[in-house]
């Protein structure tokens, strides 16, 4: 392990760090690249900031983006005391850290929601374009949250609950993905990772007692209808994996499996991300639970025209 990785996990264990730029979760989705860390450290050699990131290959072109089941990426920061240093502490740390990334033709990352300030990065010649997910950051109050839910989505938890039981199994990891696919191929598209990415992520998380999967089946036939997998560590919990065989769609288990998801964040005090899909349909239907819409920066720079040009259109 080289010097600046064994430093940034020793910040990551001194400081809360999402779970997306946890090393060790870096270590299991970095297959087909590698990923390493810039660090800024302060006047006493302490760091005070990081910004992981996984650099591969694209027809031979050497290029940061985000690893594959990883949302969120970007720099993470030990911020001053005095909210009143905060921007200027930022901008020093981005002035500091972007010397340090790579010579890559592209990059492109979306950083974690609780990083808003990408006005440095503006100035070093970077580019913006927002995205949204759904976060309950406060699940104390059940019924008073499922009271505020959309009279279609009450109506197609009471489906849920008629048709489907809802279980975790957590040694569900493969049924889970072929569910995953089934989604995919009713859209006539393949999932941009394989099992063995899942399996090799969904295993890391176990280890630390850190994944929970739930699946829906038929009350009567017990055939499996959905399946969805929470990735949490103390303070939030995420949607990393989730599938529905669309032919039990009008069962609504999908959305049941999202309510079960939030009962078992509110018994551990923990937020939830959706991670909330930009695709209309999905939208819409996290939106029924009434989460916060929540905007995130996905950051990006093309080191030519001709790619800058080949990512608007693939944007379009």
């Amino acid at each position: 392990m080289s010097e600046r990785k064994t430093r940034y996990a020793d910040f990551c264990r001194n400081n809360y760090v999402p779970l997306h730029l946890q090393p060790w979760w870096l270590d299991a989705v970095c297959t087909r690249g590698t990923w390493d860390v810039c660090i800024m450290p302060d006047k006493n050699g302490a760091v005070t900031g990081a910004w992981p990131y996984y650099l591969t290959k694209y027809f031979g072109v050497s290029i940061v983006r985000q690893p594959p089941l990883t949302s969120y990426g970007g720099p993470w920061f030990c911020h001053p005391a005095d909210p009143k240093k905060r921007a200027e502490f930022e901008k020093k740390a981005f002035d500091e850290l972007c010397k340090q990334l790579p010579s890559a033709a592209f990059f492109q990352q979306n950083f974690h929601p609780d990083i808003q300030n990408w006005l440095p990065l503006y100035w070093s010649g970077f580019k913006q374009t927002t995205r949204y997910t759904y976060i309950f950051n406060d699940l104390s109050n059940l019924g008073k949250i499922r009271d505020g839910f959309k009279n279609t989505l009450r109506t197609d938890l009471k489906k849920a609950e008629q048709a489907v039981e809802i279980t975790r199994d957590d040694n569900a990891a493969a049924l889970l993905f072929q569910l995953h696919e089934k989604s995919f191929l009713r859209k006539n598209r393949r999932p941009p990772y394989a099992f063995d990415a899942f399996r090799r992520l969904h295993s890391a998380l176990s280890e630390r007692q850190q994944s929970a999967i739930f699946i829906a089946r038929d009350r009567r036939s017990d055939a499996p209808y959905a399946g969805l997998c929470l990735a949490f560590d103390e303070r939030r919990a995420s949607v990393l994996l989730s599938g529905a065989d669309p032919i039990f769609k009008t069962h609504c288990a999908a959305w049941g499996l999202l309510w079960e998801a939030m009962r078992f964040c509110s018994e551990r005090s923990l937020s939830l991300d959706f991670e909330g899909s930009m695709e209309r349909n999905i939208e819409r239907g996290f939106r029924a639970f009434g989460a916060q819409l929540t905007p995130c920066h996905q950051i990006w720079k093309a080191g030519n025209r001709l790619l800058e040009l080949a990512y608007r259109f693939r944007k379009t």
